[in-house]
């Protein structure tokens, strides 16, 4: 199962779903409220916390069998606590760049913000040039956009609720950091499958030093740092973050 980051949809992955799909079946989805997906209610309830309940009960009716999860950004928090809350279904866990898993409370804050600001351009007028620019501000190498999702991108963008229901989204995020609910970062020591981690060196989203600490801390995990790379690692580096899955997978 792939999970991407808050405010985009599973299109992000567009580079990795034929080459992962070569030996596993592969499941991406938009979050709730996200891409095309209904928005759901959140009703007081931590968004993270609700996605990871949703999904887990979609791939509880898709199969019976462990799998592996794989979540970008804010999907990497909503990865973990689905391993979390399910361990005896989820057999090894991926973490991408996510400093919503790794980062302190504080520096989610400003994070989460930042995504405000740079995605606010797109959602609100969706063009062409402004879903790239999306994208190519959170790259390490404007060039490495994938082309092919920005249509995609601009239509799901366009729809009515879209960008009201990312805002909602990410305004209860934020609120929920002051209780800890929702959060994966004190309870590390507790994700007891293997686990990947990948992150770019020049990510602008969180620091290579906070996923070393949870690299650290998480007891069978695995950090591999991509250099000359930015946020999304699996659309600028492909080959390497293929690479990377095919040994993690096979072991």
């Amino acid at each position: 199962m792939l999970i991407h980051g808050i405010g985009h949809s599973a299109d992000i992955f567009y580079r990795n779903i034929d080459v992962l799909a070569q030996t596993h079946r592969v499941i991406a989805v938009d979050l709730p409220g996200h891409g095309f997906s209904d928005h759901i209610p959140l009703a007081g309830r931590t968004p993270q916390t609700l996605f990871a309940e949703h999904l887990t009960a979609l791939i509880d009716g898709e199969t019976d069998a462990r799998y592996t999860v794989v979540g970008s950004s804010y999907g990497g928090l909503i990865a973990s606590l689905m391993t979390l809350s399910s361990p005896e279904r989820v057999g090894k866990l991926v973490i991408v760049g996510s400093g919503g898993t790794f980062q302190e409370p504080d520096k989610q804050r400003t994070a989460l913000l930042k995504i405000l600001e740079n995605a606010s351009g797109a959602m609100a007028a969706p063009t062409l040039e402004s879903c790239r620019t999306r994208i190519a501000n959170i790259c390490a190498d404007p060039a490495s956009v994938a082309e092919e999702i920005l249509l995609t991108q601009l239509i799901s963008y366009a729809l009515p609720d879209r960008f009201a229901a990312f805002k909602e989204i990410l305004a209860a995020y934020i609120d929920s950091l002051a209780s800890g609910e929702g959060q994966a970062r004190p309870r590390l020591e507790m994700i007891s499958v293997p686990t990947l981690i990948i992150t770019g060196r020049n990510d602008i989203r969180a620091t290579v030093e906070s996923h070393e600490a949870g690299n650290r801390r998480i007891p069978d995990s695995r950090l591999v740092v991509l250099e000359a790379c930015g946020h999304v690692p699996y659309m600028e580096h492909p080959q390497e973050f293929h690479s990377e899955m095919a040994a993690f997978l096979a072991s």
